[in-house]
């Protein structure tokens, strides 16, 4: 580790950019809903946007995932991917079964 990085400072300010960010996103939807930004074609493009976002982040995990394997081994990072991938994969279950039972 960087002999000047600080971890308490950096600790400490991961959990404040999560409130700020919190308080923009509670401000910018109290507007939205004001304005009828959401509405059924902002759904039906959020969807398409997550959609795309998921299949680009299925790719780049498998490629990391690749990688690791062949410059490190099975390793800490290793079982990271794949937990990471196993989360992936299993909320997309998740979220498809629920789709499902609501369409």
């Amino acid at each position: 580790m960087y002999e000047k990085f600080d971890l308490l400072t950096f600790l400490s300010g991961l959990p404040l950019a999560i409130v700020l960010m919190s308080i923009v996103f509670l401000i910018m939807w109290k507007i939205g809903k004001k304005k009828r930004w959401f509405d059924e074609r902002y759904k039906k493009v959020h969807e398409k946007a997550r959609s795309f976002s998921w299949k680009a982040t299925t790719v780049a995990i498998l490629i990391v995932w690749m990688i690791v394997i062949v410059m490190e081994g099975p390793g800490l990072t290793f079982f990271l991917l794949t937990g990471i991938w196993l989360v992936h994969m299993v909320s997309y279950s998740i979220g498809a079964f629920i789709a499902n039972q609501d369409n």
